[in-house]
């Protein structure tokens, strides 16, 4: 058969090979996955924003555009609207979503909280938990590790059966959201969340996400990768990385692609497409993977 004609392998194809042997990897400058270098390149996408009808179109959009990797953030409230009970239907179908996001030749970093931001009220975080927490995001308020076990204990399992070392989409996992920048130094949350994914058989990278420049040493735990979030001056922030993680690869978790609206506030328009090009070269030139924040969804 001429080259001409020959069929490309896909790109899970490419990085499973014949077996399988190892995930993402963060043991070297440059990740990899299954021993081969990957960059990742992706766009972040809330499904929980898009119609289900309209979810293979998206990813076909994201592919049209040189991009391997699909990031979403997993909302607690809407997945547990009143405590005790789940939802993964319609426009919450977490399972369609990943198995349509490796049909379209994608691979998955998944954002499962229990905070996620995202621009949602109470950061995602379901508004019954207040009637029994008197905080959150606190490794003290045995309530609230107790409601987030419970949901993890739902959720968790789900994501495992998509993992890429076990046939599907995701590469990797975050342990909460910019904790450092909003809340500190209180390690034994973090680590209390990472033994939640060790305990439900997630075995593929885990990482952290701040804006590092604002959260210099803090919002991380040992042995779980720091990636970094920004808009703006992307090359001292990659250095602030480097230096904290030397010999690990790096990676902009967000690279905000504009800014969202308040109601009855004026219309954001975010950064002019001439430094949103210069920035992302930057991060490209260093090297670095990056995720667009957003690629597709409410950011304008």
């Amino acid at each position: 058969m001429s080259l001409a004609t020959a069929e490309l392998p896909t790109l899970y194809q490419y990085y499973s090979g014949e077996s399988i042997k190892e995930g993402l990897s963060d043991q070297r400058p440059y990740f990899t996955l299954n021993k081969k270098n990957i960059t990742i390149y992706s766009g972040a996408f809330q499904y929980f924003r898009v119609p289900r009808a309209y979810w293979r179109d998206r990813f076909r959009k994201l592919k049209a555009a040189g991009l391997n990797t699909v990031e979403t953030y997993v909302p607690w409230n809407l997945h547990e609207p009143q405590s005790g009970g789940s939802d993964f239907e319609d426009f919450l179908h977490l399972e369609e979503f990943l198995k349509t996001a490796k049909e379209e030749d994608l691979f998955a970093l998944i954002r499962p909280g229990p905070y996620i931001c995202g621009e949602l009220d109470f950061g995602g975080l379901p508004s019954w938990i207040l009637r029994n927490t008197s905080s959150v995001r606190n490794s003290h308020d045995k309530n609230y590790i107790n409601y987030a076990r419970r949901y993890f204990n739902v959720l968790l399992p789900l994501l495992a059966m998509f993992q890429f070392q076990k046939g599907g989409s995701i590469i990797g996992l975050q342990i909460e959201n910019e904790f450092g920048a909003a809340f500190s130094f209180d390690t034994e949350y973090l680590e209390l969340l990472k033994q939640m994914f060790l305990d439900n058989n997630i075995i593929e990278l885990l990482y952290t996400s701040d804006n590092i420049g604002t959260a210099w040493g803090r919002g991380t735990i040992p042995g779980v990768l720091q990636m970094a979030n920004m808009n703006s001056m992307p090359r001292m922030e990659l250095d602030f990385l480097k230096m904290a993680q030397p010999n690990k690869p790096v990676m902009v978790m967000e690279f905000w692609t504009g800014w969202y609206d308040h109601w009855a506030d004026n219309h954001n328009t975010g950064s002019n497409s001439k430094d949103f090009k210069s920035e992302l070269t930057d991060i490209l030139d260093y090297p670095s993977s990056v995720n667009l924040y957003l690629f597709i969804g409410k950011l304008s």
